[in-house]
């Protein structure tokens, strides 16, 4: 008998991947976040309370908190996308979420240039907002934290188009082919983290799309379209 052949397209791959951390996270999540809460209060009780001595010492414990933190915010990415599964959608105004959402975001050294319209969306506004905020989180990361984000927002027929792009470092063809796996790293082994993977079911719930643009060393632009309300 002849052996039946079964293939996956990327995006099936990637549903496969992420129903596969979902019960990885539902099963473990909680008591990673239990122990991860138990060792940050060490390293904080040994830094701030018994007041360790010697350069070395405080900065290993510096060191310590950072990758805790680093952790928590990956299993909290893994809690997430188990979550994102109903949606509490309402008539809203896309300018007050993407303007929240850079309000949000606004650091030292960060300058923002908007061209922004005010259009009605039926979303999930918190859903929504943590979209923008993760996208924007990335332009700053790219950018290390200095620079220029540009937001625009165009009205497209049945659709409202909202393009975000920085100055940043870029993504090359490999992690611009990959980025929305939720398991894909860079061949410097450093996560590219999951936020993109949760925006993009969260946009897709909404009937929208997202791509990226981008070059290597050139900064990148975030195209999200979404379904207004008339």
């Amino acid at each position: 008998m002849e052996e039946k052949k079964y293939t996956l397209t990327k995006k099936e791959l990637n549903a496969e991947k992420s129903k596969a951390i979902g019960r990885f996270a539902s099963i473990a999540s909680h008591d990673l976040k239990n122990v991860l809460g138990s060792l940050l209060n060490m390293s904080y009780y040994f830094t701030k309370v018994l007041k360790v001595e010697g350069e070395m010492p405080n900065k290993m414990l510096g060191l310590l908190s950072s990758e805790i933190k680093k952790l928590n915010t990956t299993v909290t990415e893994l809690l997430d996308m188990t979550r994102v599964k109903q949606l509490t959608k309402e008539s809203c105004d896309l300018f007050d979420i993407v303007t929240k959402s850079i309000e949000n975001s606004k650091a030292e050294g960060i300058d923002f240039e908007t061209d922004l319209i005010h259009v009605k969306i039926h979303a999930d506004v918190l859903r929504m907002t943590q979209v923008f905020s993760n996208i924007i989180k990335n332009a700053k990361d790219a950018m290390q934290n200095k620079g220029k984000i540009s937001v625009k927002m165009f009205l497209n027929e049945n659709f409202a188009d909202v393009v975000i792009t920085d100055e940043g470092i870029g993504m090359d063809e490999e992690t611009l082919e990959n980025c929305f796996d939720p398991l894909f790293t860079t061949k410097s082994t450093k996560a590219v983290g999951m936020g993109l993977t949760v925006s993009l079911q969260i946009i897709e719930m909404h009937g929208g799309k997202i791509r990226i643009e981008t070059e290597k060393g050139n900064g990148c632009s975030v195209y999200i379209t979404l379904p207004v309300v008339k």
